[in-house]
Parts: structure tokens; C-alpha cells; sequence
């Protein structure tokens, strides 16, 4: 029989996290039997002494056990706790047990207040590295207003209560100055601990311990300093009850197993709003307004307290005026980062410039490519070179870029611009835009792409569009199109013209008998001898399977018409004497001429040049007196006469 050995191991360390978790509740126990016995030893001041020290000395075991169990994620915080809570139990020897050892009462201002100020400060310290380690990116606002509401708070309470009971206290200037000192100290544990509070998610249950040992020792240290300032010696008193449940407190947050998360959950960054920055403001104000009320009363040590705490409060808000300013800073300089990687990652080239001088304030690295050069290297756009007009050797003129009529506050855009790049051209759609201050051109925004591919990408779907794919002749759309404009423009010039229906003879006959690869050949042997047999301004096109039209411009007679058939007539021939193709190539055509006189729709003369071919078909049916090519022409009055 086997066993698996790794679900024994996680089985067993499972088991020891458990363990592990009911620690804390171990601690609870053993601090509550140290309670039962401090109070079952009243009257006993040594005893008490030493199970005060102990269960001080306990915290300090139960923080070191916690780092050494849970392992935190910043135990440098936890340590700090542990050596603030021995300085606390190196206190409470000095203190309490010497004194009860001696056989007298503490006394108050203690011998061990340096000892006692020194755990403050460490205690203070590692709630601090604790939230520092929960804020995001180290933000340090949300703390910063605590404090100056924190010390606003504790500054009225000291004048309003604490100050009023020193007035009547027979202790020294200084027992009074500490027994305001304390409190003001735990409150600001107790904002410390709290404010970890907030937003800890899971790890509540270590932090929310935090909270309750800064509230006990808050509470214990104020009874204790009101018993001294009316003079009331209480050893063992509730005050006493107070410290030692910050002792357990504080133990049970270390020894819970949610303190490895403490510093995990991170907090957002804290935001001011005009709310908060009024109500800091009226915090900062609330102690010089209380020294000068002090001050006015005739008070003595009102100013003294006041003036350290006005001191801190300046610094506080001079902390969070550099933590906004910073902030602010900070935003901007991330907002200006991110426009620049949007214009850097946009596919087009751009160019900010000053409207006054026209030197550069921004070029993306987009431009650079495009133009072959750093255009923020040149002063001026006038300057910009290797920009040339549109499919001239004519270089751009510079009051046509669209920056300089950008300057005048009007939005430019032309297409007609090239620029010679790695021996080529390349053609740009360049827009400026003007950016205004109020009505005043500041900056000039000039925005150009490489338009290269997406032309020649537009000529070549023109070319699927209007260009038969076998031939390589005007295809019936194509035919039409460029027939029309030729036709208007002879219109308006006065030019004649004539209009040729071919059809290519046997087709059918020819893809029948010997394929459709010989009858495409047929095709392509067609249109380059009508190619070769007109002129620059003629139009050809294939209309059909196996017809064709032309539109001569420049032809308007009956012998313009018969020397293109007798060109075409020995090509023709010429062709057939020499090609290796099987078949004999033969050509039937119909001409109409163009009326100068009336409209010309070229449908209609492609209707009458195609009546005219077959009349031609007809009239000379088995005849081949005129050789390879038949033709008949349509006179303008549509009579129709045959070649001679």
C-alpha cells in the first residue's frame, strides 16, 4: 500500500498553519490570566510591579514570535514595534518595579521619561513604515492631513481641558508639559493606527488590534496625567488596567495571521479636493489663533505647548503644499508623456510650430521618417528641403505650404506636394491647422502622411475597374468613360470625329476548333494592331466578347477613315503571313461619324457604328475582295456607302 508523500506534506503544513493561526488566541489567554493575577495582587506593590513589567515584556515576546511565525511582508515595521514596546518594559522597570522594590509610590515627572519618549518615537515610527509601505507610490497626502487635523484637534483639547486642570496643579512647569505631552503623543498614535485601518481589506484583523492598544494607551495615559495633575497617587489604578490591555492589543497584532498582509493591499494615491484643502487650511489657522488667545489670557505654558505644536503645523502644511505642488508637477509632466506616445504611435507625421517665428516646438519621430530628415532641425518651414510639386522638377513654393496660410488662421490642406526620399519620390497630404490663445495664432499644427501606397493603390483598383484584364484595352466602362470626356472636349474644341465598331470574325469558331487559348490570342493579336493604329488623344476599348470600339478625335473624313483601314488592312495581313497561330485573323468595321452639329451621346454612336457593321457582314458575306478587314461606313445623313 502506498501513500503520496506530497499530499502528506501539505496536509502536515496545513496543520501548522493552523497552529499557527490560534496562537493569538493562546495570548489572549495568558495576558487575561496576567490581568486576573495583576488585580488579584492588589495591595501588593511589588508583586503588581512585576506582573505589570511582564506582561509589558510579554508584548514583546508575542511581537518577535509574530514576525518569526507569519514572516510580514515589512517586518522592519514589526521590529520597530518590538523595540518601542521593550523600551516601554525597560521604562516600566525603572519606573514602577524600582519604586515598588523601594517601598515608595512612582513618582511623576519619572526618571524614566527618556526611556518612555524613546518608545513613542519607535512605536510612532513603525506605524509610520507601515503606512508607507500601503501607499501607492509612496504618497504620503492622506497621512500629512491627518496630522494637521490630528495636532489642530489635540491643540483645542489641550487648551479647552488639559490646560484649564494644569492651571490649578501644584507640578512643576515641566511635570505639566509631559502630562500634556503624552496624550497628545497617544492621539497621534491613535490617528496613526487608525488610519491603517482604513482600507485594509482582509488585514483588518491585525490592524484593527493596531487601533484598539493606540486607543487603550490614549485612554490610560490621559486618566493618569488628570490623576497627577490633581495631585491623586493611584498605583494600580484603572489607569494601570488600561496600559496592561494595551499590552495584550498589541501582542494579538502581531500574532495574527492577517499581519503577513498588512502592507500587501496597497491604498490608492489620496487626491485633494477644494473640501479638504479649505478644511487644512482652516486647521493651520486654529493654533496661532489659540497662542495669541493664550497669549492674550496671560497664560505661561498654553504658549510654550501651542508655539512647538504651531511649529509642527507649519511644517506639516509646508510638507502638503510641496506634496500638491509635486503632485501637480508630477501630473502634468505624465499627461505630457502620454499625449507624446499617442503622437508617436499615430501614423502621421507631426510638426508644431511656434506662429511668430515658425521654429519648431514639437516633432514626433513619425515626421522624420517620412521626410527623410529631422524637420526639427529646420528653423522655418519655408526652409524644408527636397519638397517638390507634384510630378514637377519644380521645387514647393513656400507661400503655398499650408503652415504659412495656417498662420494667417485658416485651416490648409493640399495633396499636390512630393518629396524626394532615398532617390524616390513620394507623394504627402499634408493639413495645418492653427492653434489659438484666445483670437491670436500661438502655434501652427502641420499634419502630413505618406500617401504613396494608397495612390498607387487607387490607380491600380481604377485600373481592375476600367481596364480589361486580357487585352489590356479600355473595358466597356472604362471605354464609356474616357469616350465621353474626349467627346466634350471635341465639342468644345470643333474637332471631327468618327467612331470604329470591330468585330473579330470566327470567334466562335475559333475557340471551337482550336480552344479558347487560341481564341484569347485572337483577342490580344486584336487589340495591339488597333493599338498600333491609332493616335494619343484616339480611344480604344473592348465592348464585348469579341467586339471592339474606337473614337478617332482628329479623323472627320471619308479618306481618314479609309487610310486607318488600309493601315489596319496590311498589319492585318502582315500578321497573318507571319503568325504561327492555325487561324486566319479577319475584321469586320463599322464607322459612324461625329455630328458637329448636334449632341453626340456615345451610346447612340456606338448603336450606329454597330448597325453599320452589320450591314457591313451582310453586304460582303463571303466576299474578301477587300481583304482581312471588311469596313462600311455610316455617313452623317446614315446612308450607308461602301469603301470602293
Amino acid at each position: 500500500m502506498f501513500t503520496d508523500a506530497s499530499s502528506g506534506t501539505a496536509a502536515g503544513e496545513d496543520s501548522r498553519l493552523r497552529e499557527r493561526g490560534k496562537v493569538w488566541i493562546w495570548y489572549v489567554g495568558v495576558s487575561l490570566a496576567l490581568l486576573a493575577a495583576y488585580a488579584a495582587t492588589a495591595g501588593h506593590g511589588l508583586a503588581q510591579a512585576i506582573i505589570f513589567t511582564g506582561s509589558s515584556l510579554a508584548a514583546v515576546v508575542a511581537i518577535l514570535a509574530g514576525i518569526h511565525l507569519n514572516r510580514p511582508t515589512s517586518p522592519g515595521a514589526w521590529y520597530l514595534l518590538a523595540a518601542g514596546q521593550a523600551a516601554y518594559a525597560v521604562g516600566n522597570v525603572c519606573w514602577y518595579v524600582v519604586a515598588a522594590a523601594q517601598g515608595r509610590p512612582t513618582a511623576f515627572p519619572s526618571p524614566a521619561m527618556e526611556v518612555y519618549l524613546a518608545s513613542y518615537v519607535l512605536n510612532g515610527l513603525a506605524l509610520l513604515l507601515l503606512i508607507r509601505a500601503r501607499r501607492a507610490g509612496g504618497d504620503w497626502s492622506a497621512l500629512l492631513d491627518a496630522l494637521i487635523v490630528t495636532i489642530a484637534f489635540t491643540s483645542a483639547y489641550f487648551v479647552l481641558v488639559v490646560a484649564q486642570l494644569l492651571a490649578t496643579s501644584e507640578l512643576s512647569l515641566f511635570g505639566q508639559l509631559l502630562a500634556g505631552v503624552y496624550p497628545f503623543l497617544d492621539m497621534i498614535f491613535l490617528m496613526l493606527a487608525t488610519r491603517l485601518f482604513f482600507g485594509a481589506g482582509s488585514s483588518r484583523h491585525a490592524l484593527a488590534p493596531l487601533a484598539a492598544w493606540a486607543a487603550a494607551l490614549l485612554m490610560a495615559d490621559l486618566v493618569y496625567g488628570l490623576q497627577q495633575v490633581r495631585g491623586v497617587d493611584d498605583d494600580g489604578g484603572w489607569p494601570f488596567y488600561g496600559y496592561l490591555v494595551s499590552f495584550l492589543f498589541v501582542g494579538v497584532a502581531a500574532l495574527h495571521p492577517a499581519m503577513r498582509d498588512v502592507t500587501s493591499q496597497r491604498e490608492g494615491a489620496s487626491t485633494a479636493g477644494r473640501a479638504r484643502l479649505v478644511t487644512l487650511g482652516l486647521c493651520g489657522l486654529a493654533v496661532p489663533a489659540l497662542v495669541v488667545d493664550s497669549v492674550r489670557h496671560g497664560q505661561q505654558l498654553e504658549p510654550i505647548v501651542l508655539a512647538c505644536a504651531s511649529a509642527i503645523m507649519f511644517v506639516l502644511l509646508m510638507l502638503r503644499v510641496g506634496d500638491l505642488l509635486t503632485k501637480i508637477v508630477t501630473a502634468a509632466r505624465r499627461e505630457r508623456d502620454r499625449l507624446q506616445q499617442f503622437l508617436e504611435a499615430i501614423p502621421i507625421g507631426v510638426d508644431v510650430r511656434d506662429a511668430d517665428t515658425g521654429r519648431p516646438v514639437y516633432v514626433n519621430q513619425v515626421a522624420g521618417r517620412i521626410l527623410g530628415y529631422d524637420p526639427g532641425l529646420v528653423q522655418s518651414p519655408a526652409q524644408l528641403p527636397h519638397l517638390y510639386t507634384g510630378g514637377t522638377a519644380e521645387p514647393y513654393p513656400p507661400d503655398r505650404l499650408p503652415a504659412a496660410q495656417a498662420r494667417q488662421g485658416h485651416v490648409a490642406a493640399v495633396e499636390d506636394m512630393e518629396v524626394e526620399r532615398d532617390a524616390q519620390r513620394r507623394q504627402l497630404r499634408v493639413v495645418a491647422t492653427p492653434i489659438r490663445d484666445g483670437r491670436q495664432v500661438s502655434y501652427v499644427l502641420t499634419a502630413f502622411s505618406d500617401i504613396t501606397d494608397q495612390r498607387r493603390m487607387a490607380e491600380e483598383l481604377r485600373q481592375l475597374a476600367v481596364i480589361d484584364e486580357l487585352t489590356g484595352v479600355n473595358n466597356r466602362r472604362g471605354f464609356l468613360l474616357a469616350a465621353r470626356r474626349e467627346l466634350a472636349l471635341a465639342q468644345q474644341a470643333q474637332r471631327p470625329g468618327v467612331l470604329l465598331f470591330v468585330d473579330v470574325d470566327g470567334l466562335k469558331r475559333i475557340n471551337d476548333t482550336y480552344g479558347h487559348g487560341v481564341g484569347d490570342h485572337a483577342l490580344e493579336s486584336t487589340s495591339q494592331l488597333l493599338r498600333a493604329n491609332i493616335r494619343r488623344r484616339d480611344v480604344l476599348g473592348r465592348i464585348g466578347g469579341d467586339e471592339f470600339c474606337l473614337l478617332l478625335t482628329e479623323a472627320g473624313r471619308d479618306s481618314d477613315v479609309d487610310l486607318w483601314a488600309g493601315r489596319l488592312r496590311e498589319q492585318v495581313t502582315r500578321h497573318n503571313e507571319t503568325s504561327r497561330q492555325p487561324y486566319r485573323l479577319a475584321l469586320t468595321v463599322g464607322a459612324t461619324f461625329v455630328d458637329q452639329d448636334a449632341p453626340n451621346a456615345i451610346e447612340d454612336l456606338i448603336a450606329r457604328a454597330d448597325a453599320a457593321m452589320y450591314q457591313a457582314r451582310e453586304r460582303y458575306n463571303g466576299q474578301d475582295f477587300q481583304g482581312p478587314v471588311r469596313i462600311l461606313r455610316l455617313t452623317q445623313d446614315t446612308r450607308p456607302t461602301g469603301a470602293p
